[in-house]
């Protein structure tokens, strides 16, 4: 119980402090006043729609809030998603989702085990890109037996894959620190990473080796979505319109309204820094929705609008599931904050040794 009170109460404070953000955006927007409308021309709609359908549980009727909302409230993982190809394997070409035999698929989930163990980077074991080992204890890894659900993650275009980018996409290219190098690499804090500084993760996930744990708390207002990995939290406002354009938050800005018994979420305006797939996220538009498909399921749809970038829209998903053994955990990333400072230092030392850097 305490812990459940510690949890509302944070939620509370954090709530109210997003009231007051969301009176000062709809001043500075200059859309006070009026009834609000959903944006137009959402894309994914039919391809999400489809696809939670397809997959509802039998006979389920998604239960209410107390004031009417659907309920999508709760505690979930996705840590049995872990392993999944985000695209459709080149071994399904020409394959639906719905096409996989469960021989095939088992087959699969046995393979993709196998290969986490191997791969899995602990006691030296498994290498980092670029051919760099790196060893972490065993006990960071959430499954390295994760029963998936789903052959792959991306549902629409219906071939499973990403769409081509377009030509002018090297334009968004998000800027690469330099590596192996004794110089601008550790010279300071601003050439290091938002990770480096233990400050970030992004709107967007996919199942990892850990962090799979998240949180849904709704009021009439408001939607918080919490993620465990770098202790984030989403502030979603219900049927209210953008920030103005030049207000642009780490997670971008997040409005959300219900279509059926699906919520919403349209985000935009994400700062210069952020890049998904190593491209400028600044213009691109993010589409979540969220369906509780069973009784301990919430569908979670992603789709990415950024014609900058990509030739058209595309939409992947995958399930969260509730469990309340999975609560989100600290997430203390290093202890003290003295992360940064012992890396600076450290590729100084290295440095005036005349070696190269490790990462």
């Amino acid at each position: 119980m305490m812990m459940k009170g510690r949890v509302l109460a944070i939620a509370m404070t954090t709530l109210a402090a997003g009231a007051v953000v969301a009176v000062a955006s709809i001043e500075l927007a200059g859309q006070a006043g009026g009834t609000f409308q959903p944006p137009a021309n959402v894309p994914g709609a039919e391809a999400v729609k489809a696809f939670v359908v397809a997959r509802m549980a039998g006979n389920f009727t998604p239960p209410k809030t107390p004031w009417g909302d659907p309920d999508i409230q709760g505690v979930f993982t996705t840590k049995d998603e872990a392993n999944t190809p985000f695209e459709r394997p080149e071994e399904w070409a020409g394959k639906r989702m719905e096409d996989v035999t469960p021989q095939e698929f088992a087959a699969a989930i046995a393979q993709r085990q196998q290969a986490a163990v191997e791969r899995a980077p602990f006691a030296g074991g498994g290498e980092a890109e670029e051919g760099v080992a790196i060893a972490v204890p065993i006990h960071w890894f959430d499954n390295l037996a994760a029963k998936n659900s789903r052959p792959w993650f991306v549902i629409e275009p219906s071939d499973g894959k990403i769409p081509p980018v377009t030509p002018g996409a090297a334009a968004q290219e998000a800027p690469r620190r330099p590596r192996g190098t004794a110089g601008g690499l550790r010279d300071s804090y601003t050439d290091r990473s938002l990770t480096d500084r233990c400050v970030g993760s992004t709107a967007w996930r996919t199942p990892g080796i850990y962090g799979n744990s998240h949180e849904i708390i709704q009021t009439p207002e408001y939607v918080v979505f919490r993620y465990e990995t770098h202790r984030a939290s989403r502030m979603i406002r219900l049927h209210q319109p953008h920030l103005a354009a030049q207000i642009r938050p780490h997670y971008g800005d997040s409005i959300g309204w219900w279509d059926g018994n699906t919520l919403v979420v349209e985000s935009v305006s994400f700062p210069d820094r952020v890049a998904y797939r190593g491209y400028s996220a600044k213009s691109m538009r993010l589409i979540e929705r969220f369906t509780r498909i069973g009784p301990k399921t919430v569908e979670w749809s992603v789709t990415i609008d950024n014609p900058s970038v990509y030739a058209r829209p595309w939409t992947y998903s995958y399930p969260m599931t509730e469990d309340n053994t999975q609560p989100i955990h600290e997430y203390a990333c290093h202890e003290g904050n003295y992360g940064l400072a012992n890396i600076l230092t450290a590729g100084r030392v290295v440095g005036n040794r005349g070696a190269e850097p490790s990462r």
